[in-house]
């Protein structure tokens, strides 16, 4: 706590060289950019056209890439929503800044960008469109208006839509019938044409200040009928996932367009990014958050700042949600909080041949008993479980530790016995460059000097002493909003 509180007084004292007086009152120097922070859930790179995609049209968000930056090789740290924008927000990994699931909070020890910029003069906002990124989840810091309202159900139609929709985390059809009338009820997000009208309105109301403004759309992230258990790719769930993007792309360029009304193009840095992608079938699994390979962790990265950013480069060295924050911080040329996991991607456009660099991920599933394996407990017995897993990834490898995990769920989850973690421990090591789809018979058995390198590296992030973010008791109508999107049973 300390050393937060010396950086804000640190933070303080540099607004002050960054501002001037007029009439008594302090303003922030008008050359210093507005931010436009827009990002978009569960949206893969490869379904956008400025990504190489035959079947994309986001000609929105083509245009943002082709005025642009964008990042060929991006990646989120977690595949679940909450935990990745924390990472976002704190330039930290989640072994940091300590949330790990959707059932905690962050730890106000946490420094955030919206909290860098508050205090180097920036009004500060956030427009969501999803609930695990309600304010009761501690991403609110910082912004002086954090707007979550929630208006629409997980199921569109009403009770009699949802009981055709069968689930597979109920055992009878009672129960499969109560699980999906509450999916019908529970405002868990907001349409995409919503978020893009409340944000237009405030930009129109603020657009005279400098301003640091989060959108983050609902996007193509899966709705019921794209949790019914499919396991395998379909023409159906590609085409509705496809149409989605189609949809939020549109609302992307309402957003931009205002933004060009208002003449601020020229002076905002705009980011657009994803808080993780989804498998379309890809390892017989449709969804995200189960695994790490690069359907779930490889999402879009552009960077806009006109006169700054040079437009049309495609960098092909690997970026990280983490280097979000000090790159933003780098070039609006302010001080960032330490310590962090992120750098500034600057280098990966101005150098010819940038450092190597390696991504850290992970995901407990969230481990909740939704997401459940039933594993022998070597006694006569069964143990609930979840998996986590912990991965590194670098421009040629990928190794991923797969681990059985105690359930978060319960108030006082039991402990997994060392020989079931002996017995359901596993690795993958896989050539990126040979074998891009990750498939298992690429899997490479015959390097022991790159696991242990990589083991190595897994091994120093998870001892990094971050904060211990704190479960977050959700109540019934909390619980009843995850429960539509399928987080919990």
């Amino acid at each position: 706590m300390a050393a937060r509180v010396r950086w804000r007084l640190a933070a303080a004292a540099a607004a002050v060289t960054a501002v001037g007086v007029v009439a008594g009152v302090l303003v922030l120097r008008s050359a210093r950019p507005n931010v436009l922070l827009i990002t978009i859930d569960t949206l893969r790179a490869d379904r956008l056209s400025c990504y190489g995609y035959a079947g994309g049209r986001t000609p929105s968000i083509d245009r943002l890439a082709a005025e642009g930056l964008r990042f060929r090789n991006a990646f989120c740290d977690v595949t679940w929503t909450t935990p990745s924008m924390s990472s976002v927000m704190t330039g930290s990994y989640a072994t940091r800044h300590g949330l790990r699931s959707t059932y905690q909070q962050l730890d106000p020890a946490n420094t955030t960008l919206a909290e860098v910029l508050k205090a180097h003069g920036y009004r500060t906002a956030a427009i969501i469109g999803s609930y695990p990124l309600d304010h009761v989840f501690g991403l609110d810091q910082g912004f002086d208006s954090y707007d979550d309202r929630f208006s629409a159900p997980a199921v569109v139609g009403g009770k009699a839509a949802a009981d055709r929709l069968p689930s597979r985390f109920c055992p009878d059809i009672d129960e499969q019938r109560l699980f999906q009338y509450l999916k019908a009820q529970a405002d868990a997000y907001r349409p995409d044409n919503e978020v893009s009208d409340a944000a237009i309105a405030w930009l129109a109301e603020n657009r005279h200040e400098p301003f640091f403004l989060w959108v983050h759309y609902f996007g193509p992230h899966e709705l019921s009928d794209m949790r019914l258990g499919w396991k395998e790719q379909d023409e159906h769930t590609i085409a509705v996932y496809d149409a989605d993007v189609r949809r939020t792309d549109a609302e992307v360029g309402r957003l931009l367009a205002a933004l060009d009304e208002h003449g601020l193009r020229g002076r905002t840095l705009t980011i657009l990014h994803a808080d993780h992608g989804q498998s379309l079938g890809e390892h017989l699994y449709v969804g995200h958050g189960r695994n790490l390979y690069d359907p779930t962790l490889r999402v879009p990265l552009v960077i806009r700042l006109p006169g700054v950013v040079p437009s049309g480069a495609t960098p092909a060295a690997l970026a990280r949600n983490v280097d979000i924050m000090p790159t933003v911080l780098d070039l609006l040329r302010l001080p960032r909080p330490q310590p962090i996991d992120g750098d500034s991607l600057r280098p990966l456009w101005q150098q010819p041949d940038p450092p190597d660099r390696e991504l850290y991920c992970e995901t407990y599933l969230p481990a909740t008993e939704a997401f459940q394996d039933v594993v022998p407990d070597g006694q006569g017995g069964t143990m609930k479980v979840a998996f986590r897993r912990r991965g590194i990834r670098t421009a040629r490898w990928k190794l991923v530790l797969n681990e059985p995990w105690p359930l978060i769920d319960f108030a006082h989850p039991p402990a997994v016995p060392d020989e079931i973690v002996r017995r359901f421990t596993s690795a993958e090591l896989y050539d990126v460059v040979a074998n891009p789809l990750e498939m298992s018979t690429g899997v490479v058995v015959d390097r022991p000097d790159v696991v242990t390198a990589l083991r190595e590296r897994i091994a120093a992030h998870a001892a990094v002493a971050g904060h211990a973010s704190g479960r977050r008791d959700l109540d019934e109508a909390g619980r009843q909003r995850l429960r539509s999107l399928g987080y919990v049973q």
